[in-house]
Order: structure tokens, then sequence, then C-alpha cells
């Protein structure tokens, strides 16, 4: 297995221990507790990590079964190396501005059911496997486009240190929420 396959299940795992650790015994209403109407809550934290890793397993079921191949814009090499850097650096784990998240990788807007720690956990385990699946594919030479703007490229490299930093990010986000002075006791 790759560095970069390797470094981002170490990325996923320990975002799972984590969430599960700090947020294992908090109540339904507190996982669904808001800072404010526009923040989102822890629940909606991890539930967006769902959604938006979701929107990867068809890129990544062509990957797999060998099927994939770069499209005429996606071997437009500078462009995905922009999106590339720009992404790495813009949805990584510290946030220097808060960015709206595109429709496509929006957590849900009403309160989440309490098992989404476990389905979270769930997930996470399930994506785990497919991104070991990819081990045979050449991570540099493999442009993926965006789910969310097909525009948007990126090696699959780049994608993978995404993937690892924006779940960092809402990790990140979703302990704020938790250290937040106004956050419900039990």
């Amino acid at each position: 297995m790759t560095g970069a396959i390797e470094n981002t299940i170490g990325e996923l795992d320990k975002v799972t221990a984590e969430a599960k650790n700090l947020f294992g015994n908090l109540s339904p209403e507190q996982l669904n507790w808001k800072p404010a109407a526009e923040k989102w809550s822890i629940a909606q934290c991890l539930d967006h990590l769902i959604v938006s890793n979701n929107t990867y397993y068809p890129q990544f079921n062509e990957l797999i079964s060998g099927k994939h191949r770069n499209s005429f814009c996606q071997n437009i090499g500078f462009i995905s190396k922009f999106f590339g850097g720009y992404l790495i650096k813009e949805t990584g784990p510290v946030v220097a501005k808060p960015m709206k998240s595109p429709p496509a990788f929006a957590p849900s807007q009403s309160a989440i059911a309490a098992s989404i720690l476990s389905d979270f956990e769930k997930h996470q385990n399930e994506f785990t496997i497919c991104i070991r699946q990819l081990d045979k594919v050449d991570l540099d030479e493999t442009i993926l486009s965006s789910p969310a703007l097909k525009i948007i490229t990126y090696t699959l490299t780049d994608l993978l240190i995404i993937l690892g930093g924006h779940e960092q990010r809402h990790l990140n986000q979703a302990k704020n929420v938790l250290a937040h002075s106004g956050f419900p006791s039990k």
C-alpha cells in the first residue's frame, strides 16, 4: 500500500477514534445543539463527512474496476495541479476563513438521529476499505473531478490529502461546538 493511502487511512482512523471518544456519551440534544442558527451542530459535522465522502464512491468504484480513464479536461495538468493545491490548503484542518459547503456536500438541516456516531463509524470503516482498494491505481496519474463541480480536477494523491485534512477540519469544528460556552450540559 502506498504512503498516501496509509496516511489517509490513518487520518480517518484517528478522526473516528477521537469522535467516538469526545462525542460518544453525548445526548441527542447535545449532538444536535448549534451555537447559532447558521452554524453546524456536532451531528451535522459528522453527517457532512458522510455525505461528502459518499459522493466519491462512483469514481472510486470506476478506479477499482479498472474502468476509469482520464477525460481530456482531466488531462490538462496545470488545472489539476492548481485545484489540488488550492483545495489541500483551503479544506485542511486549519481554517483560515470559513467556506460555504457546496450543496452536494450539505449535511441534513433537521435534527439528526442519535445513531449518528455509530453511522459515522460504520461509514468510516466502509470508506477505509474502499480507499485500501485503490492501492493498484497510479495515484499521481489518475485525475478525478470534484463531485460538486466537474471542472474542478485534482490527482488522486491530492484527493487523499484533501480527504484527510477535510475530516480533521470538521472534527475540529465539532470540538469547537463541544467547547462553546453555551453548550448544554446533560
